[in-house]
C-alpha cells in the first residue's frame, strides 16, 4: 500500500491520486494541515503505528511505498503568526511525531526519501555538488561581512540578492508577502550593519534569454522553457507570476545538461526534484537550485507534460 504525506488542499496529490485510481492502486493519505491533524488519532505501540482519521484507518506495517509531498505540519498564513504557547507546543509535538513515523518507514522505497530531502535542501551543499556535476553556477558570495558584500557587488555592478530560507511575512497593513530575488548594487548595502546581521546571498546577475523549470521523476525528465523576459513583472524572478505574458513550452535539454542533472540527482540521493535554470543569450545553461519537494502542477497544466502520471507510475 502506498502512503502519501500531504495536506487536504494539495492539488498535486489530488492529480496523482486520480492516476493511482486509474491504475487501481491501493493507497492511503496522511494529511498534515492543522484541520486534518485535529481529526487524526495516532498510536505508537509495540513497535508499530496505527492511524485513524475521519475517513480511514490503517497501520504503518501495511505500507510498501511512500511519497513525501509535504514534510511537516502545514499551516495557513494566519496560523503561522499564531505565537501562543499552546499552538507552538501542539505543532512541535506533531512534527516530532511525524519524524518518528518517517523513521519507522525509512527502510521502504520513497519517491522523496526524507533524509535525502532535508540534506539536499541545503543551498551550500547544492552549490558544491552542482559544480562537481559540470553544471555552471553564477559567481556567488554568502556572507554577513559588510565589506565583503560591498566589494562583491562593486565587482559585478548589478547582483542578484537572494534568500536561502523562503517564508511569508506579514507587513503593517496586515497582508502577507514573500521575498523573491531582487537586483541590487553596492549602494543598496549602505544600511547593512557591520555586526549582528544574518548572512545573505549575492550572485552575479545573469542576463537571461529565458528560464527553465526542470522536473525529474525517476529517469524521466520534464523540461519547460519559461519566456520570463516577455514580461516586466517576471523579468527578474519568474515566481512573480505573469502567466498570460510568459509562455511555457516543453523542450529537450542539451545532452550535457541532462547528464549533469542525472549525476546531481544521484549524488544528492534524490528520485524527484524540481530544478531552476537560466539560459543566457549565448545559450549557456546556468544552474540556480534544486527543490526536492518542488511544485510542478502549473507546469503540467501549461505544457501538457504528464508529470503527475509519471509520479503515479513510479509509485505503483
Amino acid at each position: 500500500m502506498i502512503l502519501i504525506f500531504t495536506d487536504k488542499d494539495d492539488v498535486h496529490a489530488e492529480a496523482v491520486i486520480e492516476h493511482l485510481k486509474a491504475f487501481d492502486a491501493d493507497f492511503v493519505r496522511f494529511d498534515q494541515d492543522v484541520e486534518s491533524l485535529q481529526k487524526t488519532i495516532v498510536t505508537y505501540k509495540s513497535g508499530d503505528w496505527s492511524i485513524k482519521t475521519d475517513k480511514e484507518a490503517y497501520v504503518l506495517n501495511q505500507i510498501s511505498k511512500v511519497w513525501l509531498r509535504k514534510s511537516y505540519v502545514n499551516t495557513t498564513l494566519q496560523q503561522d503568526v499564531d505565537r501562543s504557547n499552546h499552538f507552538k507546543l501542539w505543532k512541535g509535538e506533531w512534527n516530532k511525531t511525524l519524524q518518528g513515523m518517517y523513521s519507522t518507514l525509512s527502510h521502504l522505497p520513497w519517491l522523496t526519501p526524507f533524509r535525502e530531502v532535508f540534506r539536499a535542501e541545503n543551498k551550500y551543499l547544492q552549490a558544491s555538488v552542482a559544480a562537481k556535476c559540470g553544471l555552471k553556477m553564477p559567481p556567488t558570495l554568502i556572507s554577513n561581512d559588510k565589506q565583503e558584500l560591498i566589494e562583491f557587488a562593486s565587482v559585478y555592478g548589478r547582483v542578484a540578492f537572494k534568500l536561502m530560507y523562503q517564508d511569508v511575512y506579514q507587513v503593517a497593513d496586515g497582508t502577507f508577502h514573500g521575498l523573491y530575488t531582487n537586483v541590487i548594487t553596492a549602494d543598496s548595502l549602505s544600511e547593512f550593519e557591520v555586526m549582528g546581521e544574518n548572512p545573505i546571498v549575492l550572485q552575479e546577475y545573469v542576463e537571461k534569454q529565458y528560464e527553465v523549470r526542470y522536473t525529474v521523476v525517476g529517469d524521466q525528465h520534464f523540461v519547460a522553457k519559461i519566456d520570463s523576459q516577455m514580461s516586466d513583472v517576471s523579468r527578474i524572478d519568474w515566481r512573480r507570476y505573469d502567466l498570460k505574458s510568459t509562455p511555457y513550452i516543453a523542450i529537450e535539454p542539451p545532452a550535457h545538461i541532462r547528464n549533469g542533472v542525472n549525476t546531481l540527482m544521484i549524488k544528492l540521493g534524490l528520485i524527484y526534484g524540481a530544478l531552476d535554470f537560466i539560459v543566457k543569450p549565448n545559450n549557456d545553461w546556468i544552474f540556480l537550485e534544486i527543490n526536492p519537494l518542488g511544485q510542478y502542477l502549473w507546469v503540467e497544466d501549461l505544457t501538457g507534460m504528464p508529470i503527475s502520471k509519471a509520479i503515479a507510475k513510479w509509485l505503483v
